[in-house]
């Protein structure tokens, strides 16, 4: 199992120490958050300050800009690492697309599906020099002179997406290198909702579940004292009752009989009583969600929830700070197999 560092900075100028100090640490990778700034600045700064882990967008909102725009991107964040760069694209939701970024909403996977099919022509036009004629539903790309053509390049560009509910999962099964999962999900959803429909998306397309990659924040409790445990616990209890707030999250829910907790968290959300949100998640559903034990338990507790289920994951709130070298043995710790599994 790989372990990535995950959202590197609030800035692009903070990501750069992150991303060094991640690769120096034993970081797989490491993922660039779009929420202050742009997740593509954040890669750009963390690819510079590295050489040898992979660096990708958790997210960059595909729905904020258009196929050709983010097509230049990703094809100049690949040639100047060699090959690094994951392309992890997130469609957000109505609201944010309509009134933050005031572009166009329409149902979110089929515009996915036309956004990475146009990108996927768009590169093609470019590695191969064949002529630009996409034509779909949304997105129309049909012109590009040789004045406007990058500079050739073979780097392979992965591309992931976002994805919680089955029919996004499905497309990422379909068309993708992998999905970016979200930490707020339980083990009972990804067997029942995640997993099923990633097969359905790779059966349709004829590839298998070694073709893609599956990444997720997870909520680490973690401390070495009650004390350091009980505020750890406080934060992710108040993190999952923000997610639990948003009907996006129902089915979640659902899969661990926690469903009927959505409605009242969302009631109190506008009621502005955020403060009081984390005390309705209890022990039980923590449990469901989130790994509680100390840094060194990590490893282990992700390997026995998650193998078979993710391939790579990152600590949703990081790592405590302290020894590095402390550090540094747990990371190595996540690539261990267990005992059961070893030749």
């Amino acid at each position: 199992m790989k372990i990535d560092m995950g959202m590197i900075g609030s800035s692009a100028a903070a990501c750069s120490p992150v991303a060094a100090a991640a690769e120096a640490q034993g970081f797989d990778g490491v993922w660039a958050s779009e929420s202050v700034t742009d997740a593509f600045l954040q890669a750009q700064a963390a690819l510079l300050a590295t050489r040898e882990v992979t660096v990708g967008t958790a997210i960059a909102v595909a729905f904020a800009r258009n196929p050709m725009s983010t097509a230049y991107l990703a094809w100049d964040l690949a040639a100047m690492s060699q090959g690094r760069f994951v392309l992890g694209l997130g469609s957000q939701i109505q609201p944010h697309i309509e009134r933050r970024f005031s572009m166009p909403w329409s149902a979110p996977v089929a515009r996915m599906r036309d956004f990475l099919q146009a990108v996927d022509a768009i590169f093609a036009a470019w590695r191969n020099g064949s002529r630009l004629d996409y034509r779909g539903p949304h997105y129309q790309h049909t012109l590009m002179t040789p004045v406007f053509t990058p500079n050739h390049h073979e780097h392979r560009i992965p591309t992931m997406i976002a994805a919680v509910g089955a029919k996004m999962t499905e497309l990422g099964g379909e068309l993708c290198d992998g999905l970016l999962l979200h930490g707020m999900t339980t083990t009972t959803y990804l067997d029942g909702v995640t997993l099923p429909a990633l097969e359905k998306g790779l059966a349709a397309a004829g590839r298998s579940r070694a073709d893609v990659e599956l990444y997720a924040p997870v909520f680490m409790v973690m401390g070495d004292t009650e004390e350091e445990i009980a505020e750890s616990t406080r934060k992710t209890r108040e993190q999952i009752a923000f997610y639990a707030s948003t009907p996006a999250y129902r089915a979640v829910l659902d899969s661990v009989g926690y469903g009927e907790l959505q409605g009242a968290l969302q009631k109190m959300s506008r009621e502005g009583r955020w403060a009081e949100m984390g005390d309705l998640v209890d022990d039980t559903l923590l449990g469901q969600i989130a790994l509680v034990g100390t840094p060194e338990d990590m490893p282990r507790l992700c390997r026995e929830r998650y193998t078979g289920r993710l391939d790579r994951v990152s600590s949703y709130f990081g790592w405590p700070s302290g020894d590095p070298d402390r550090l540094r043995g747990i990371l190595a710790d996540f690539a261990e197999q267990p005992a059961s599994s070893r030749p």
